[in-house]
This record gives C-alpha cells, sequence and structure tokens, in this order.
C-alpha cells in the first residue's frame, strides 16, 4: 500500500512538471507586443532635468545621425520647457534665464577608447549690437542661455512633440559642424536660484532650425 502511494504521488509529479513544461513552452513559443524603442540614445531626445544644484553631473552616451532636411548642422543643447500656451512657457524660459542657471556642460565624441572633447559656443546679445558667437571655455561654465528653435519636425517624427503642443528652448551651448557619430554629454546644474526648483524642465538634445 505504501508503494502504490508512493507511486502515485510520482506519478501525480511527474504529470505536473510536464503540464507545467507545456505551459511554458507555449508562452515562450507566442510572441508578446514588441517594447516601444528607446529613443533616449538619438538624437533628438529628451531627459527630465529638475532645476536645482546636482551633486554629480548628467551623462548620456548618445549616438547624432545626420541633420535632416529641416536642420541646420548645428546642435543644441540646453532645456526645454512647456506650458498652456506658447506664451506661459515663453515667459517661464525668460524667467530662467533672468534668474541665471549656472552650469557646467561637455561634449566629447566617443572612438574607440579615446574620448575626444568637442568646442562649444554660445550665443552673446546685447541690445542694440548684432549677436556675436564666443567660444565657452575648457571648464563648460554656461549661465543664463539664449532663447532658440529646433528642428520640430525631427522631435515629431521621434514622437517627443505634439503638433497642438507649447514648448520654448533655452539654449545652453552649441556644437557645430559634428560628424555623425557617438557623444557623451555631460551637464551638470550648479547653484540655481531656489525659485526655479519647482519649474517643469527637461534636457533637449537636437539639431537647430535651419533658416528659412
Amino acid at each position: 500500500m505504501f508503494r502504490q502511494g508512493r507511486w502515485l504521488v510520482c506519478l501525480a509529479l511527474v504529470l505536473s512538471g510536464s503540464l507545467l513544461g507545456g505551459c511554458r513552452a507555449s508562452s515562450e513559443a507566442v510572441p508578446g507586443p514588441r517594447a516601444p524603442v528607446e529613443n533616449g540614445t538619438l538624437v533628438p531626445f529628451v531627459r527630465p532635468l529638475p532645476l536645482v544644484a546636482m551633486t554629480t553631473p548628467m551623462v548620456v552616451e548618445f549616438t547624432l545621425p545626420p541633420p535632416g532636411k529641416s536642420s541646420s548642422p548645428t546642435l543644441f543643447l540646453g532645456i526645454r520647457v512647456g506650458g498652456e500656451d506658447g506664451l506661459k512657457s515663453l515667459n517661464t524660459s525668460r524667467e530662467i534665464r533672468s534668474m541665471g542657471l549656472p552650469a557646467e556642460v561637455k561634449l566629447e565624441r566617443l572612438e574607440a577608447q579615446k574620448r575626444i572633447p568637442v568646442p562649444l559656443v554660445r550665443v552673446e546679445s546685447v541690445a542694440g549690437t548684432p549677436a556675436r558667437i564666443e567660444p565657452i571655455g575648457p571648464t563648460g561654465r554656461v549661465e543664463g542661455g539664449w532663447l532658440d528653435d529646433v528642428d520640430h519636425q525631427s522631435l515629431q517624427s521621434a514622437g517627443l512633440e505634439a503638433p497642438d503642443s507649447h514648448h520654448t528652448q533655452l539654449a545652453l551651448a552649441w556644437a557645430q559642424e559634428l560628424q555623425p557619430g557617438h557623444y557623451r554629454l555631460s551637464m551638470q546644474i550648479l547653484k540655481p536660484d531656489d525659485r526655479l526648483a519647482a519649474t517643469q524642465a527637461e534636457l533637449l538634445v537636437a539639431y537647430v532650425n535651419k533658416s528659412k
């Protein structure tokens, strides 16, 4: 009787294992829905960017494709803010600029085992005088930024901007005439005005819009 009961238990375990194995094989054979492609490593891309002091920089490695038909060869490195309408997002960007946003921005090109620094520039404008382009020093220190426009067609194609959305862009740096390839961006916000802590902002990397 004991042997018969033991035999029945073993048989039950074998059968249950076979059933579980069959279920597992069936579930593996049925293809599930494809996961969405991560856009964070291909230009254009955005990342949440709280406007508070950072103890360590935000670092993003990304792939830069050639500029599109509506893009200039200049790469925008900066901030995007949104609002209920265009005026509100514009006013938010102006507030950030007027309060000053001290930051360090550095860009490197990745080649094999090398990291090659990429020269960055900023746009300086004074009322009554033409805007001029100035180099950013090796420390990458910037402050304030300037209002700019990016290739919105590429953002919409990447699913990063709806046609009816309201965003304003504040550039912190430009990288000019870049070759397609792999790059490493480092951005660190230093000591911003405390009033900016509640501002919803994003890091934006995109090509500048081509002038018509």
